[in-house]
């Protein structure tokens, strides 16, 4: 088993290909029609056997391939985002994993699985009162000599149908020790203790489904905890770092699809005699999102190509990023009638996979509220 640096040319090769003959023919499955679960294995099975799959789950990561795997999100979103949102829960809960399972148990239970993708790891750090706020966090792990007891709740957690093991952050309660301390644990799904319940008035058959995951008297020993976040900080901002990026990638290549082919609609389509775009304020509608949109990609393609990722760059990013798919999808969305729309239109198929990610854009990071006083200062 390789533990270097991944391999770039795989990635970049996988990247051109989406922009050319790649992309077309995944675009006959997602675009042209609604996709089935059979598409989505399908293309799941061929980045797969392209080796992308294993050099995401690699234990290393080179800097060099932050914008390679960027470019890759940002490229496939524009054909399957419903994908690249579940190659993004491989990349970064393989990652997490991988990063934090220091002990040689861990390892031998785990990683080999995760690399060669017999298992599927998602994160669990959602609740539904507190959202993403680590204070208000209700789950907490008391510690019992060697063991943990685990009780609380964790709401919109995604990739749920595939998912074997969970990444769930919550607060520890260890006697003698300080307060508002914050850990993560990997959980096994079928672990005595744990119930996954999804949403009957929700039906779906996305692999990207999300259930409610409770925790009762979950009782578990060391090898299921991965260090508590002030052990681990420095690696798990940096994890977080590249979690908001991949997110802004997702978003802002789900934004262009919906650009593209919401203007290409409004080119070809006529209503009450005249095409979309001859209105006038149709015009100007898509030249203020053109330009809006362009200025984030800049944006996007600039920081992918700085040499160290910077927190408060990356998450000015992130949020960008959500305000500009939400702005522009809603608003071509709202050109053509959403309600009007055929309830299999792609543009619609967009619009949730958009809501999905941006449900998950807040990132349970201690510098968020210290950030957001530093964002009126950076440049729009």
């Amino acid at each position: 088993m390789r533990t270097g640096a991944l391999n770039v040319n795989i990635i970049n090769s996988c990247t051109e290909d989406l922009k050319g003959y790649l992309g077309q023919e995944i675009a006959k499955d997602t675009i042209a029609r609604p996709y089935t679960s059979e598409d989505f294995r399908k293309w799941e099975h061929y980045f797969k056997e392209k080796g992308l799959y294993k050099e995401i789950a690699e234990k290393e990561i080179a800097e060099e391939t932050i914008p390679a795997l960027g470019e890759f999100i940002y490229t496939l979103s524009q054909y399957f985002p419903t994908l690249a949102c579940y190659f993004m829960s491989k990349i970064l809960f393989g990652i997490l994993t991988l990063k934090f399972s220091t002990t040689d148990r861990q390892k031998e239970m785990y990683l080999a699985k995760l690399i060669e993708g017999n298992l599927f790891a998602t994160f669990a750090s959602k609740e539904l009162e507190s959202g993403f706020e680590l204070k208000r966090m209700q789950t907490v792990a008391r510690r019992k000599k060697e063991r943990w007891v685990i009780n609380g709740v964790k709401e919109d957690v995604v990739c749920t149908e595939d998912a074997d093991l969970f990444l769930m952050l919550g607060k520890i309660d260890v006697p003698f020790q300080a307060e508002d301390q914050y850990g993560l644990f990997l959980l096994e799904k079928n672990m005595r203790g744990i119930t996954v319940n999804y949403d009957e008035s929700k039906k779906s058959e996305s692999p990207l489904r999300t259930a409610t995951l409770t925790m009762k008297n979950l009782t578990v020993g060391e090898d299921q905890f991965l260090g508590s976040l002030q052990n681990q900080y420095k690696v798990f901002n940096q994890v977080l770092d590249f979690w908001n990026l991949l997110l802004a990638s997702l978003l802002l290549g789900s934004t262009r699809a919906v650009f593209d082919q919401g203007l290409e609609h409004a080119l070809e389509t006529n209503r009450f005699g005249q095409r979309f775009m001859d209105a006038p304020y149709i015009r100007q509608q898509f030249a203020q999102y053109k330009t809006e949109l362009e200025v984030t990609e800049h944006y996007f393609f600039f920081i992918l190509q700085q040499a160290e990722l910077q927190t408060i760059e990356v998450t000015q990013l992130k949020f960008k990023a959500m305000a500009v798919s939400e702005e522009i999808i809603n608003g071509i969305l709202g050109i053509f009638g959403f309600a009007t729309l055929p309830t299999d239109n792609v543009l619609r198929r967009y619009k949730s996979i958009s809501e999905a990610a941006n449900s998950v854009g807040e990132s349970p990071d201690f510098y968020l509220k210290k950030i957001s006083k530093q964002w009126t200062k950076l440049p729009s």
